[in-house]
């Protein structure tokens, strides 16, 4: 069985699987950079953009990271910033901790409700969670310098 397979038996095992939306967009491999002054690293999908989805154990260690990021740097302070600093912090992992902290962060900061606070990163969080801003090189400009806007 290849390691693919284990996986995804492991993930059908517990009852993680994903979605319709979700299984169409893939898993978040890679980091995608909007802007040029200051920008934005936002996960992303090599050749598919940026509709892609982080569920638990799964994402690139590097778009973890990214909504690590921003969690890090935009929402200190929070009940999300504890869980996840609580949980190994930016580790690039998402997992336990992440995913409650990513549920904390969609049913009291994001808006959302009922069926949709399901502790996945997607296109719905991306386009509704605060990022980091960058300086050229990728640098962090501040604790709290933070945007939504592409």
């Amino acid at each position: 069985m290849t390691v693919t397979g284990i996986l995804l038996s492991a993930v059908a095992a517990v009852g993680l699987q994903a979605t319709p939306a979700q299984a169409a967009y893939g898993v978040c491999n890679t980091t995608a950079t909007y802007g040029s002054e200051v920008s934005i690293r936002y996960p992303a999908r090599t050749d598919n953009g940026i509709s892609c989805y982080i569920a638990y154990r799964t994402g690139s260690e590097g778009a973890v990271k990214a909504v690590q990021d921003a969690i890090y740097y935009c929402y200190r302070g929070t009940t999300a910033y504890d869980r996840m600093m609580n949980a190994g912090g930016r580790d690039g992992i998402y997992g336990d901790g992440m995913v409650s902290a990513m549920k904390w962060l969609q049913a009291n900061r994001l808006g959302l409700s009922g069926s949709e606070v399901d502790g996945v990163y997607g296109p719905t969080v991306r386009d509704r969670i605060e990022w980091p801003l960058r300086w050229p090189g990728g640098t962090p400009v501040g604790v709290g310098d933070c945007s939504k806007s592409w």
